[in-house]
């Protein structure tokens, strides 16, 4: 017996009912209760984490299985051979080197006047080197390879890391400064600064120890601050003629995720005078300010005027 008119719209509409019930049950569970746990985006975390690579190098694998990533570590020479395309173990660095994003080596204005007193094409010494640990297996490098009349030193830094079966570089620039400069890599926020910190004390009443941060931007570190950690100069007294007075700045520096903060401080006072009757060898005063540098695309910004700038000559 045909259907009638009136059961065919039952059925009709049993079918809708029992898909729309169909259309809930399933998104309930993907997106309720009772739904798998959302697998975990390691790469993307990793990726946070660290810069974009610009050079990259394929490594022997380690042996075992795949497991928490291990850092590794490289000697100089097999990271230039990946910072410098051109780079030869054998016969090593050449003056006209270009580095693996496109751009020389040694021709940087930082580097201007820098020799090479070994001469050219020069094998690396590990002793001219300098390498540093940061957070999450990053590495900075610095190539000590040229000499400035004023006994400073310079040459390429490297921002890069190696991790399982893969090297890889970061960012390349340039840093001259004295032997004893410490380039280091920091953490700040989503952001990872090189910070190359140099003391410079021609004599003990004028010392200054300055930190040089650099970005890591498009494959170059580009220096986007220089802060004092620690300065001292002497100068005639505003206040007291014929004596002098002692300026000494600390700076403590902390990374946060959102910038740097700078917390100054500069203490001032009268210097020891021979003369018994002359009031000398005291305090002054002790300033102190905090301030604070942002990150703003390829450059750090202050919230204000460095102390130092605002205190010193004026007893």
């Amino acid at each position: 017996m045909k259907p009638s008119l009136q059961d065919r719209r039952n059925q009709a509409k049993t079918a809708r009912r029992g898909s729309l019930a169909a259309l809930v049950m399933g998104l309930a569970s993907t997106m309720g209760c009772g739904a798998a746990p959302e697998q975990p985006h390691l790469e993307a975390r990793t990726r946070e984490q660290t810069p974009i690579a610009v050079c990259t190098q394929k490594l022997s694998p380690l042996r075992g299985g795949r497991g928490k990533a291990v850092v590794r570590t490289l000697e100089p020479d097999q990271w230039a051979e990946i910072a410098f395309p051109g780079f030869n173990a054998d016969k090593g660095l050449n003056p006209t080197d270009v580095d693996c994003t496109g751009h020389y080596a040694f021709a940087n204005e930082s580097l201007r006047g820098g020799i090479s007193e070994k001469g050219w094409p020069r094998k690396l010494d590990v002793e001219e080197v300098d390498v540093r640990s940061g957070p999450n297996g990053l590495r900075t490098l610095w190539y000590r390879v040229l000499k400035f009349e004023n006994g400073d030193e310079g040459g390429p830094i490297l921002l890069a890391r190696a991790v399982d079966d893969r090297a890889e570089i970061y960012a390349i620039g340039s840093f001259r400064g004295p032997a004893k400069s410490q380039i280091t890599p920091v953490r700040l926020g989503d952001d990872n600064l090189v910070v190359a910190e140099a003391k410079r004390c021609p004599d003990p009443d004028d010392c200054r120890k300055q930190a040089h941060m650099f970005l890591a931007r498009r494959g170059r570190l580009i220096e986007a601050a220089k802060v004092d950690i620690e300065r001292v100069q002497v100068l005639p007294s505003v206040t007291e003629r014929g004596l002098y007075a002692r300026y000494q700045l600390r700076t403590d520096v902390s990374y946060k995720p959102n910038g740097i903060q700078l917390l100054e401080q500069v203490k001032v006072s009268i210097i020891h005078y021979e003369d018994p009757n002359r009031d000398s060898d005291r305090a002054l005063r002790k300033v102190e300010f905090s301030r604070f540098l942002k990150v703003e695309r390829d450059a750090l910004f202050s919230s204000n005027d460095p102390l130092w700038e605002r205190v010193v000559g004026q007893d």
